[in-house]
């Protein structure tokens, strides 16, 4: 039986794998992907930190400025939607 190196996997390794993803239930499936989902978010949500920290030192008072702007921005947002009812989704 001719040994695998770590650079070339083994066919028995494979076929291992194969087989316990194909034995997964759906259950699991859900719980796997809700993980994931919550591992990207909160990714993103460090990257967004540190960029943050990162203008804030910077340009000291960087985040508070865009926080601002942010709230003012999303304020205009909902006004105009309540404004151009039936627009929705018609782009």
């Amino acid at each position: 039986m001719p040994k695998s190196t770590p650079d070339e996997p083994d066919a028995a390794s494979d076929q291992e794998a194969g087989e316990s993803v194909s034995n997964m239930n759906l259950d699991q499936w859900i719980e796997t992907l809700r993980r994931s989902d919550r591992s990207l978010y909160n990714l993103i949500a460090l990257e967004a930190w540190a960029i943050a920290q990162t203008m804030d030192g910077l340009i000291p008072g960087f985040w508070s400025r865009f926080m601002e702007n942010r709230r003012i921005a999303l304020k205009q947002f909902m006004q105009h939607q309540k404004t151009q009812p039936g627009k929705e989704g018609k782009e």
